[in-house]
């Protein structure tokens, strides 16, 4: 597919006036940013088209796997990432796996789904040349509160197929803002890492929904990252937002958290954390037995091995509401 060799692949077209950068306060820059990303000429990092067409077939009640193969094999990286999965102690405790149609009806179409998402936006979108180190936090951070967001939902009765879509993109809005920004460092000498961080604090909800919405996801979850840190939507705390706001957290107890210079730029009020947790019926001993839970899923996850953790977060929602 020749959009991959797209030099501007996963990086966008934008320009942002020279005197964006020349801000005095934080207030001033995320309006800036704000101004950029609902202009009508923004146009957000390009979506990895392998991981959508992905996502739509295995949204099909009868999707047939030699299709998903055949959209699979566009994107190699994607390919070899799904057959060492597969191959993993976690999928494939008997037998061999010969072929990517074996690893794909060995995974399943959910955890097909989701290693799309992750292995397409870490390769394709989550790049910044002049904010390396930034968007790889952003990266290992985002795809920790996927996986967290669904263990979060998994205690719930919520039965959510986006949470961890949504966990997986709710910070997408930084990594828009570190594209732009990298483009301009280019020319400048840099921003302010405080100013940066509590510019990107103020406007990166809004822009992970400018994001999400110009990508045409489903509005659910366009709603759900606008809103994953305040998580009240038209009076009401959204359950989904209460989700991400908590695998979030939880990211942040154990150093995964977004930080530029010792500045945090994602940051959810207690407040807010409080109404996240009243909505979805955690209360302190529900709230030990998750963060339990976190950690180990965390530690596999820090150890490459997430996909084995994930598959115990795949049985029954029964069983885990009764934990």
């Amino acid at each position: 597919m020749g959009y991959t060799n797209n030099p501007t692949y996963g990086r966008g077209q934008h320009a942002i006036a020279n005197d964006a950068i020349l801000v005095g306060t934080a207030d001033q820059f995320a309006g800036r940013l704000r101004a950029h990303f609902s202009s009508p000429g923004y146009t957000p990092p390009l979506l990895p088209k392998v991981a959508l067409e992905v996502h739509a077939l295995t949204q099909q009640s009868d999707v047939d796997a030699a299709k998903v193969v055949e959209v699979m094999r566009k994107d190699p990286m994607l390919a070899g990432r799904v057959l060492k999965i597969a191959q993993s102690a976690a999928f494939a405790p008997v037998g061999t796996i010969t072929s990517l149609q074996d690893a794909v009806v060995r995974l399943g179409l959910r955890n097909l789904s989701e290693i799309a998402w992750e292995v397409s936006l870490g390769t394709r979108v989550f790049r910044s040349r002049a904010y390396s180190d930034a968007m790889e936090m952003v990266r290992r951070h985002s795809t920790a509160c996927a996986y967290l967001a669904r263990m979060v939902s998994s205690f719930t009765p919520l039965a959510s197929e986006y949470a961890f879509l949504c966990g997986l993109l709710h910070d997408i809005g930084i990594a828009a803002a570190l594209i732009v920004l990298g483009e301009e460092k280019r020319t400048q000498a840099g921003f302010d890492p405080a100013t940066l961080a509590m510019a990107l604090q103020q406007c990166h909800q809004e822009a992970s929904a400018t994001v999400a919405s110009l990508w045409r996801l489903p509005a659910d979850v366009t709603l759900v990252l606008g809103h994953h840190h305040d998580v009240v939507i038209n009076g009401l705390v959204h359950p989904l937002a209460a989700v991400v706001a908590l695998a979030e957290d939880l990211t942040r107890d154990v150093g995964l958290g977004i930080v530029l210079d010792g500045h945090n730029c994602d940051v959810t009020s207690d407040d807010a954390l409080a109404q996240a947790r009243s909505a979805l019926g955690f209360d302190s001993a529900r709230m030990e037995k998750l963060r339990q839970e976190a950690g180990k899923l965390l530690s596999t996850l820090e150890r490459g091995a997430v996909m084995a953790a994930a598959a115990s977060q795949s049985r029954p929602k029964a069983q885990r509401s009764k934990q």
